[in-house]
């Protein structure tokens, strides 16, 4: 299967093609291509082995995105298929009804950068948490009006507490 993966910006094409019922997966990017051994380890929780090497990655979905979060900080990812038209960028900014941004992992409020009845536009810094040594500024998923922040700078949060609401 190919998709088109949008990260930071930017556009990747790629293609996964699956190796077997065993969890192994051949990955293409250009005219490279790696072989990817893919376990699910908790809910959201994925470890991948490709070579000798190992990566830990928790993936959650918020609206069209997919939320990564590994040792390295945290990325959000759109993935479409080319087959398939996607939403512009302003089509999502504009998009209807409530977002909620959650924890992806255990950490603590280094920031919090907008207030109750805040305007935001999508992709505007939110707050930044940190957590494994790594600070992850959390950005607005569509422009909207900030009804609730749930928390505080200096607070700790669990994986998956509900840290914003923006409708």
């Amino acid at each position: 299967m190919r998709y088109i993966a949008n990260l930071a910006g930017a556009a990747h094409e790629f293609e996964v093609e699956p190796l077997g019922a065993d969890g192994g997966y051949r990955l293409r990017l250009g005219d490279q291509h790696y072989d990817l051994d893919v376990r699910r380890v908790g809910a959201s929780s994925f470890s991948i082995l490709i070579g000798t090497r190992s990566f830990d990655f928790e993936v959650l979905r918020e609206g069209d995105e997919l939320v990564i979060a590994s040792r390295d900080g945290v990325a959000r990812v759109a993935l479409t298929d080319p087959r398939r038209r996607a939403p512009s960028a302003a089509a999502r900014a504009h998009q209807s009804g409530r977002a909620e941004l959650r924890a992806m992992m255990p950490g603590r409020v280094v920031n919090v950068m907008v207030a109750a009845g805040d305007e935001v536009e999508a992709g505007a810094g939110v707050l930044v948490v940190e957590a494994m040594k790594m600070e992850n500024e959390l950005r607005a998923p569509k422009s909207g009006k900030v009804i609730e922040v749930k928390v505080t700078a200096g607070q700790t949060v669990e994986k998956n507490d509900l840290l914003v609401i923006i409708e």
